[in-house]
């Protein structure tokens, strides 16, 4: 009975390029890459464990480069010249880390992923494995700036604004704080977002901005990098053409209301 409107919907929903009805092509080679990274395969003792640290390498050659542009767009928004510590959160093997100390900036990273922690360690670089509350709570005051470079997408909703707020005490007046993650009204973003299955949900950029300001956070900007635009009309628009965006604020004397 439904065959023949199955068969006119499927005619009326192919592309008009002329393109094979099907097509096989080979998977990318994302453990081969993950291990070259990595410098060893994985231990079959320890795979479940693991599992984060190759994951986080899949990406095809190339993507440091991206990376460090990236970074180098967040440098002018950075305090310089201080001599309290930069701490990056969920820091990983400690990239963010190191291309802080390699300016001159101070920094240190916690990262509750042991694995991910030994990693940076053997790079010489100030990292502990710390869960971020209990780390924030007994550093009041202590840094010049804080980030969470794609990972606050991996946190539970709920406890977003928590964390928001004990990273605002830990900062010392005028600290910053740099919450980068995925651009999701970016087409290409949002496959990737969904790529990782420890992500929780998307994080628009307009919610981000507000919760920062509502945690008492000022003078806040939104960094897009990375473009991706695909038309004339995405390159007019930043909040489309950019596969990331980052929220830039200030540590504030908050003003009574």
């Amino acid at each position: 009975m439904f065959g023949p409107l199955k068969w006119f919907a499927a005619i009326l929903g192919r592309s008009s390029y002329p393109l094979p009805f099907a097509r096989t092509l080979p998977a990318e080679p994302f453990l081969e890459r993950a291990i070259v990274r990595v410098g060893h395969a994985p231990d079959p003792d320890r795979r479940e464990e693991q599992f984060y640290s190759y994951f986080s390498e899949i990406w095809a050659d190339g993507y440091e480069d991206g990376m460090a542009q990236q970074y180098a767009a967040y440098l002018p928004h950075i305090p310089k010249g201080c001599f309290l510590p930069f701490l990056d959160i969920g820091c990983g093997a400690g990239e963010f880390v190191q291309f802080l100390s390699t300016h001159g900036i101070p920094a240190q990273g916690i990262d509750s992923n042991a694995i991910e922690v030994a990693r940076a360690k053997e790079r010489g670089l100030d990292v502990h494995c710390a869960d971020a509350l209990s780390y924030l709570h007994t550093h009041q005051g202590c840094f010049s700036g804080i980030s969470l470079i794609e990972v606050i997408e991996h946190i539970p909703p709920g406890s977003i604004a928590p964390l928001l707020s004990a990273i605002y005490r830990a900062l010392a007046p005028d600290g910053v704080v740099l919450l980068e993650t995925i651009n999701i009204k970016n087409p290409i973003a949002v496959n990737t977002f969904y790529t990782d299955p420890t992500h929780t949900r998307p994080i628009p950029s307009d919610y981000l901005a507000f919760l920062t300001q509502w945690m008492g956070f000022a003078d806040a900007n939104i960094v897009y990098s990375s473009p991706m635009a695909f038309t004339y009309e995405q390159s007019l628009d930043p909040s489309r053409a950019y596969f990331s965006y980052a929220i830039i604020a200030k540590k504030r004397p908050m003003i009574p209301l």
